[in-house]
């Protein structure tokens, strides 16, 4: 139910120029948007005592009262009663590779997190003995290779240490490469002031490990680069950290130095709202396993690629859309 009460809201100092639907919105962040813009339209939002339109900019000082029903919180989503199915991309006799999306761990981080890719695998080929032989952080996207069965896993384990499988990832960087291709060799080991982070050394460590990745540029804009990432080595983190290094993080990893993508980054005549917090066009880091190759257990060469997901899609296509402007002088 709304509550029936009124509510005074004072413009404060810095809030200038703030649209009157943006301050409601900014002082109601659960209520429903269409609520509260039927609210001003009933004539129950008055400013300094005069009723007005939603895109009303207000000043400082100004008072804003709330009378009538004030909106209702937004209810909680519900559950979903089952996980939904993985996507495969590729199936046989003895391997399934499927896409996960991002925000899905490959295996159970903690306790209380109980979905995952390995739970769903009961759900994906009732019956099967899929088995996960190799891992992708929960906010990276793409082709995940899975096992049927014990000589399967074997055998594609076999593959992984030796350099047998081919990864490609898709990653949108901060800044912009002065080479088109170089190759990032650094030692990774456990960060010890972030337990579950990893660091990065330039030469050999006590509890370091050796990692290779090598990169080229697909892509380059004029504050950030599409690059194409084929690690040699499989090490938690590899690419996240060894991006960080070369001085290129990772756009929205927030964990190794990447930072959010602003529209207002990329327009030049983009004009901010007064008191409103500009959200980022993604909201996540832009990570993705585009295309994995490997040698299947009957002897097959299978090349299987990952569509980009559409997040990751829209994202390109708005620094796309307005690195061209740039370059037209627009």
């Amino acid at each position: 139910m709304s509550q029936a009460q009124q509510q005074v809201i004072v413009v404060e100092p810095g809030l200038g120029g703030v649209r009157l639907y943006d301050l409601l919105a900014a002082h109601h962040p659960d209520a429903h948007h269409a609520d509260l813009r039927q609210l001003v339209a009933a004539g129950d939002v008055s400013v300094n005592g005069e009723a007005c339109l939603a895109n009303r900019r207000l000043r400082n000082g100004d008072v804003v009262l709330v009378g009538g029903r004030l909106p209702q919180r937004r209810a909680a989503p519900k559950a979903a009663s089952a996980a939904a199915p993985l996507a495969v991309l590729f199936e046989s006799a003895s391997a399934v590779v499927v896409a996960k999306p991002a925000g899905l761990a490959t295996v159970p981080e903690r306790v209380g997190r109980t979905d995952s890719v390995h739970a769903r695998l009961a759900g994906l080929r009732p019956g099967a003995d899929l088995r996960i032989v190799h891992r992708l952080d929960r906010d990276t996207s793409g082709a995940l290779l899975l096992a049927k069965g014990i000589e399967a896993a074997r055998w594609f384990d076999a593959a992984f240490r030796g350099h047998d499988v081919h990864k490609t990832y898709l990653a949108l960087v901060d800044g912009v490469p002065a080479a088109d291709a170089f190759a990032i060799d650094l030692w990774l080991g456990p960060d010890r002031s972030r337990p579950g982070k990893v660091v990065a050394a330039d030469r050999e460590r006590r509890g370091f490990r050796a990692a290779h990745t090598d990169v080229s540029v697909r892509q380059r804009f004029a504050r950030h680069a599409l690059l194409e990432l084929h690690p040699r080595t499989g090490r938690g983190h590899q690419l996240r950290v060894h991006l960080q290094a070369s001085g290129h993080a990772i756009v929205g990893d927030r964990d190794y130095g990447g930072g959010a993508l602003l529209l207002s980054q990329l327009k030049p005549d983009y004009k901010r709202r007064p008191g409103v917090d500009e959200v980022p066009l993604l909201q996540r880091m832009f990570l993705h396993a585009a295309r994995i190759a490997f040698r299947d257990l009957d002897g097959n060469d299978v090349v299987v690629e990952a569509p980009l997901p559409e997040d990751l899609a829209v994202a390109l296509r708005h620094i796309e859309k307005h690195d061209d402007k740039r370059q037209n002088g627009r």
